[in-house]
């Protein structure tokens, strides 16, 4: 959120069109905005990011200045001043948060009968824990916009949904033809394997070329991880998507359009290219440990074992029943993530951040091990914190501890 927020008084906005005048400066953040912030979703991208992603969508599709270009969730106006000053003036925008602008619209109840070459911005992100910030498709049972020209039938039936999923679909109705982009700043989680199938479908159907970008920088005042993606189609690239990540050089992967559901978060990517992460010699821990669910007692507030002190029990107790033990490993957070030890499932309560494992048959009264497979992926913590990039803090998949490589 900026530190001085900027209120774009209006001449006038209708749904043909925006102008805008040059912006009045708040010296005082008006209190509505945050407690708005997490209700709307709103991270408010900077300006230098937003130069530098427009500069990024121009590479790969050089619009000609008179587009008719649509922001849904225009914000503090960053997206709309940016392509002000690049000459582009055909822009219209919707902004819903009254405390940013004097006419107010949501972009679900904006007319699907207006057609864009470019649909640009940065829409709301769901906060999980904040139930106002998710999408409710009975919200919109008297809309004037018929929930079902944007929705799917599966999403039509849920309770609620992310909202920046919905943006997207909604979004993809207004494009006006085959040459039309959609490009928006996403959470980096949009692009973890297997999430959000149904929306990708929804783009796989409208277009051939994806490009996805990520940088170093902060791109909110508040710290999220998130990417640019851009929908669109081009003849150079058909059927590709390009993955880019960008610190002190540009560094880019591209992939085979089919590969729209695997993990495409571009400083992942980056860092497995370049031999960021460790690289780990010997067999997966597949080989030692069972793909069988494990059940044990969890409970946050009740528990004996964490991610604080996971690393105490590494060993297993003299005169203790061996296959008694198994391993737990934390699945989510920043400092904490592929740490592991070794559980009681008879004796030890877990707090919910771990995958528990037992092992195969073969190696459970095997204490040598089981020990030696913990000291390993101890040791070895920054590979399972170097291979992925999540939102908020940093999770692992199972598949990951079971692709994990020891020498034993």
């Amino acid at each position: 959120m900026q530190t001085n927020l900027t209120e774009f008084k209006q001449t006038e906005q209708t749904h043909q069109n925006v102008k805008l005048e040059e912006p009045i400066v708040i010296n005082n953040e008006p209190k509505s905005i945050i407690s708005n912030k997490f209700m709307y979703g709103q991270y408010f991208t900077k300006k230098a990011i937003v130069k530098r992603v427009i500069e990024l969508l121009q590479k790969y599709k050089n619009y000609p200045i008179n587009i008719n270009i649509l922001e849904p969730s225009f914000g503090t106006g960053n997206f709309i001043s940016v392509l002000k000053e690049k000459g582009f003036n055909r822009i219209t925008g919707c902004e819903i948060d009254s405390s940013l602008t004097n006419n107010p619209t949501d972009f679900f109840d904006f007319p699907l009968d207006k057609k864009y070459d470019l649909i640009i911005g940065n829409p709301p992100f769901t906060k999980y824990n904040v139930v106002e910030s998710y999408f409710y498709p009975n919200n919109y049972i008297t809309s004037l916009i018929s929930r079902e020209s944007y929705l799917t039938k599966k999403l039509l039936k849920k309770e609620k949904e992310k909202i920046e999923n919905i943006f997207i679909l909604k979004s993809l109705q207004h494009l006006k033809d085959n040459n039309s982009s959609l490009a928006f700043v996403l959470p980096i989680s949009f692009f973890i394997k297997n999430r959000n199938k149904e929306i990708k479908e929804k783009i796989f159907e409208k277009f051939s070329t994806i490009i996805i970008y990520q940088n170093d920088k902060v791109w909110f005042d508040y710290p999220i991880p998130c990417c640019f993606a851009i929908f669109t189609n081009t003849e150079e690239y058909k059927n590709k998507i390009i993955v880019t990540y960008e610190n002190s050089e540009v560094h880019e992967s591209i992939f085979d359009i089919s590969k729209i559901n695997e993990e495409l978060i571009p400083e992942v990517v980056f860092n497995k290219k370049n031999g960021k992460t460790v690289q780990l010699k010997g067999n997966e821990l597949e080989n030692y440990i069972s793909k069988k669910r494990v059940k044990c007692e969890k409970s946050f507030k009740e528990n004996n074992v964490s991610a604080k002190n996971i690393l105490e029990r590494i060993k297993i107790p003299e005169n203790s029943e061996i296959a008694d033990y198994k391993l737990a490993v934390v699945r989510v957070g920043n400092s904490s993530v592929g740490k592991c030890g070794l559980i009681n499932l008879n004796k030890d309560i877990l707090n919910d951040m771990f995958y528990v494992f037992d092992f195969k048959e073969s190696f459970v009264n095997n204490k040598e091990i089981k020990e030696k497979i913990c000291e390993e992926i101890n040791k070895n913590q920054d590979y399972f914190k170097q291979i992925t990039c999540r939102v908020g803090s940093k999770s692992i998949k199972k598949e990951d501890v079971f692709n994990f490589k020891v020498e034993i």
